[in-house]
């Protein structure tokens, strides 16, 4: 499965799984209609896999992009360095905090920009290289590939038309993905529990009943799996999914990871007395093993 992101209008976005950069620029332009001052759209990307992990004797990975969009679109490659937070967010940084080991250094890639006509694909290929000595432990880079708008979104005040009879500044957006680039190196293990779990009622018009809890991660290596939340209702009623998350990931050197789902029921069922119970396991490429489980009982 694929990470896809599409074009929007001006100052929108869209987020269909990992993590988007969404970045802006601003453009000085000469004063134009309405009708012409159309926003620059990056395209349709498709990117697959959506994460690398170097273990083992794996030294070479490689990361498809294609163009479904109806435009042609470039696309600028690099190796950047994020921090996640609390919350799962996260934000670019330059120095490593205590526990943090980056990646960027250990990998090489190829190329730094494409050019992708509609339909086009393109292949970018990484290579590992582990310096003698490394230390034991998990690095972590993204790859970020970004849009680069077209030359021609605007020209400088300073050679403005005659006809021109002010400016205006006009925001572009410029959108971007990042792929996690793993790299494993010694004999590395991560434990998990779930702890913290609490009900948070339904609050304002359309907000239903969400649960509440913290991913604990124990070891030197990163987790990522699936999150369920089944309710089983007291008297023997049939058991319900109410909330799923895939691909959730807590990366090193975080030892917890907050998280809220919302519950979903089907409809004429409400949250009545009974228990929640909430499994995160390895994804299913990995195993399916249970990493954590935990409940809560509802009055």
């Amino acid at each position: 499965m694929g990470l896809r992101y599409r074009r929007g209008g001006r100052g929108s976005a869209h987020w269909c799984g990992g993590f988007t950069l969404f970045l802006l620029i601003a453009a000085v332009l000469p004063w134009v209609a309405p009708s012409d001052a159309r926003g620059q759209g990056a395209g349709d990307l498709v990117v697959a896999p959506t994460r690398i992990v170097f273990e083992g004797r794996t030294r070479t990975a490689q990361i498809s992009l294609l163009n479904r969009g109806s435009a042609a679109a470039t696309y600028r490659i690099s190796l950047i360095n994020m921090r996640m937070a609390e919350d799962g967010g996260f934000k670019e940084i330059d120095e490593p905090a205590p526990g943090e080991q980056f990646a960027d250094r250990l990998i090489r890639y190829a190329p730094r920009q494409v050019v992708l006509a509609p339909g086009d694909s393109q292949a970018v290929r990484l290579l590992l290289r582990k310096p003698r000595g490394l230390e034991p432990g998990e690095y972590r880079s993204h790859l970020l590939l970004r849009a680069i708008p077209s030359q021609n979104i605007g020209k400088s005040v300073e050679d403005p038309s005659p006809n021109d009879t002010g400016i205006r500044i006009r925001l572009i957006p410029i959108y971007g993905v990042t792929i996690p680039v793993i790299v494993r190196h010694g004999d590395l293990t991560a434990k998990v529990s779930l702890t913290d779990l609490a009900l948070v009622p339904a609050g304002g018009q359309g907000e239903g009943d969400r649960l509440s809890f913290r991913i604990n991660r124990d070891g030197n290596r990163s987790v990522l799996g699936d999150l369920t939340v089944t309710y089983f209702p007291n008297g023997g009623g049939a058991e319900l999914v109410v909330a799923q998350v895939t691909r959730l990931a807590v990366y090193t050197p975080n030892a917890s990871r907050t998280v809220i789902m919302a519950l979903r029921f089907p409809d004429g069922v409400t949250l009545g007395r009974g228990r929640l119970h909430v499994a995160f396991r390895e994804i299913p490429k990995n195993g399916g093993a249970l990493l954590g489980e935990a409940e809560i009982g509802v009055p």
